[in-house]
């Protein structure tokens, strides 16, 4: 009986002090914070992008310059950088089916992202978040498995957080759904290309064309 209590403690503390587990929660607890409390986007994604790097460090993950930009075939990435454009196109087209509040410019104004910042906040979300992201998502907390996983799920659920109460709930449902099989798909093509570069560039890609089509559905009307 004491033996089995001891072995429950020992489990309990190494699945406490496991820093895999807890990482995914970090852009819950950062980017709620700076969105859902202090109302500022830099502050979260700012934030955000600081626990990634505290994280990694204390973590003494080391990924090599070979894993990252390991390039096996080049057709997979084309393939995913122009999939990853897609993402902006979409959003564009569907932006009036989406039931996005009328006022959602002034939203976006009261946290942070005004007209005089907006291009700012522009480069750095589409240039070094996607980076940070991939190092951090499909590579510390990466798996080879040909299945989703729970990280996939975790890492579509806090993009859910961020645009909840900005489209209908139908439509998030479907955005989750969406993310959660492209988080898989970036592991997917990453495991066929035997680096990160396929879901960096496909992310980057990403990343600017929904960047631009919420600017130009929003900033320029």
């Amino acid at each position: 009986m004491m033996m089995s209590k001891t072995k429950l403690t020992i489990s309990t503390i190494n699945f406490i002090s496991n820093k895999r587990i807890w990482a995914p929660l970090a852009p819950y607890l950062t980017i709620g914070t700076g969105l859902l409390i202090l109302n500022n986007a830099w502050i979260a994604i700012l934030g955000y992008h600081l626990s990634i790097i505290i994280i990694l460090f204390f973590a003494r993950i080391k990924i090599s310059l070979k894993q990252i930009y390991g390039n096996k075939n080049h057709n997979i990435l084309i393939i995913t950088s122009i999939l990853g454009g897609f993402s902006g196109l979409l959003l564009y087209l569907l932006w009036h089916f989406l039931t996005i509040p009328k006022d959602i410019n002034i939203y976006l104004h009261n946290i942070g992202l005004t007209t005089a910042l907006w291009p700012y906040f522009m480069a750095y979300f589409a240039m070094v978040n996607p980076l940070l992201e991939e190092y951090y998502w499909r590579g510390y907390l990466g798996s080879n498995s040909k299945w989703i996983t729970l990280n996939d799920l975790l890492f579509s659920g806090y993009h859910i957080m961020v645009i909840a109460g900005k489209i209908g709930v139908m439509w998030l449902i479907i955005v989750f759904i969406a993310l959660s099989l492209g988080a898989w798909f970036w592991r997917q093509a990453n495991r066929w290309n035997q680096g990160l570069s396929a879901s960096i560039v496909s992310h980057i890609s990403g990343d600017i064309s929904v960047i631009l089509a919420i600017y130009f559905s929003i900033i320029r009307t």
